[in-house]
């Protein structure tokens, strides 16, 4: 078998089983995980193999590895720390990898198959747990949320993000991109219904508005360009039908997940979490706490913020908001890192939404939205850091890299599902490409 077929294969593996949370687990929720044995055999191939490898986006990855391990030194756990900052090298070999596997056709094709395959095997498996409840699938890290559709991730939560993060982009393909066979259009329908009703069984609130606001922005966004404007009408048309089928069966169930009196408290209690996180920045500005550090300070400044509703010992856990995490245990500097990252992956979306090939525009357009919609739901969320959402995060952020470097001269795909696009040359990307 060549090398270039093994690392296709490798890859497929690589973006197919990064949502799962099954492996080798033997300290802090961190250890050896399925998506680390195709990881470790490409970084294996890389030694054997004479393909020039470049570092992207190298400044703020770097710059927010070195500071958080020299922060952490002054941490209360530095083991801790170095559990936390192993999930970020690893998701940042991850987007390397997938952008550095990917340099002609079929390397792009194996990418897109891929995408879709980790995407339909999971939202179909969240489909069936809402509407049958627990499979079975322990052995591939199944776990029962007794009304609530989990996926195989750690929490339905979790996997709200993971569909949200994926949902705008098949949304794009199925409504907005004129295929030539139907079959294409029958397969992303599915695709997206499957992935929407699994979405609907987490109960998730934050994910639902933050998909629903992003999708939103997207559709009005796609009103006033005329390269996204072929199916729009009849695109907007169906959502509408789908929304007011749903409505009829559904809004009693929407609605009692935000007012019921438990998960108005469960909502409620953000805003002292987000206090006590703002005590713990203002007084490690610079340094923070250090990564991983967030519970083992709590204890501090709780009891500053006890109101009649929420007592001492709810103000203990971890606050549930990403950025206010990632600026109180990493501090000034480290938040800075995390967010030129940020600033890269929407400078890359743009470029590819400029894209004159509606193939590639259209695919960027939903990548994009879909860390629009994650980010919203990050501001009432703490998953920013969990290890199956930094997988998915850095092979998207990857692809969004890769999209950005497909010509746009080049004509529709083949078959509508992938491309036959050609990739601009590394060396002539390197300078457009990386920082």
């Amino acid at each position: 078998m060549e090398l270039s077929t093994i690392r296709r294969v490798l890859l497929f593996l690589l973006i197919f089983l990064a949502p799962f949370h099954t492996g080798w687990i033997f300290r802090f929720h961190n250890g050896i995980f399925f998506i680390d044995v195709p990881l470790i055999l490409l970084i294996f191939l890389g030694f054997i193999d004479n393909r020039k490898f470049k570092f992207y986006w190298k400044i703020p990855a770097m710059g927010f590895i070195v500071w958080v391990l020299l922060t952490g030194m002054l941490a209360i756990r530095y083991d801790v720390v170095f559990s936390e900052i192993t999930r970020f090298i690893r998701g940042y070999l991850v987007f390397l990898y997938v952008v550095n596997s990917t340099r002609d056709k079929k390397d792009f094709n194996t990418l897109v198959i891929a995408l879709f395959a980790s995407f339909g095997f999971q939202s179909i498996l969240g489909f069936i747990q809402w509407r049958s409840g627990y499979i079975g699938l322990s052995f591939l890290g199944e776990d029962s949320f007794w009304f609530r559709a989990g996926g195989l991730f750690s929490h339905p939560n979790v996997f709200a993000d993971f569909l949200i993060f994926n949902l705008p982009l098949v949304l794009r393909l199925f409504v907005f991109y004129k295929h030539k066979k139907r079959s294409h259009n029958i397969f992303f329908c599915a695709l997206f219904l499957s992935g929407l009703g699994a979405l609907f069984a987490t109960y998730s609130r934050g994910a639902w508005l933050s998909f629903v606001g992003a999708t939103v922005l997207m559709l009005l966004y796609s009103l006033f360009k005329y390269k996204f404007f072929p199916k729009v009408v009849s695109g907007v048309a169906f959502l509408v039908l789908l929304g007011t089928i749903f409505a009829v069966h559904y809004v009693p169930t929407v609605v009692s997940q935000f007012e019921a009196k438990n998960r108005q408290k469960a909502a409620a209690v953000r805003v002292p979490l987000n206090k006590v996180a703002f005590s713990i920045f203002a007084d490690n500005a610079i340094w923070g706490v250090g990564m991983g550090q967030y519970t083992f300070h709590t204890h501090k400044y709780a009891h500053e913020h006890v109101t009649e509703e929420h007592d001492y010992y709810q103000l203990l856990q971890v606050v549930h908001n990403s950025f206010l995490l990632i600026l109180s245990e990493t501090g000034i500097v480290g938040f800075l890192f995390y967010g030129g990252i940020f600033f890269l992956i929407f400078k890359h979306g743009i470029r590819v939404m400029k894209n004159k090939n509606p193939y590639v525009s259209n695919m960027g357009l939903g990548i994009l939205t879909g860390f629009l919609a994650f980010f919203i739901a990050m501001l009432a969320g703490p998953d920013l850091r969990d290890h199956q959402i930094q997988m998915v995060f850095w092979i998207l952020a990857g692809f969004l890299v890769v999209l950005s470097k497909v010509k746009s001269n080049y004509g529709r795909p083949k078959d509508g599902l992938t491309s036959n696009y050609k990739l601009k040359k590394m060396n002539g990307l390197a300078s457009r490409a990386s920082i």
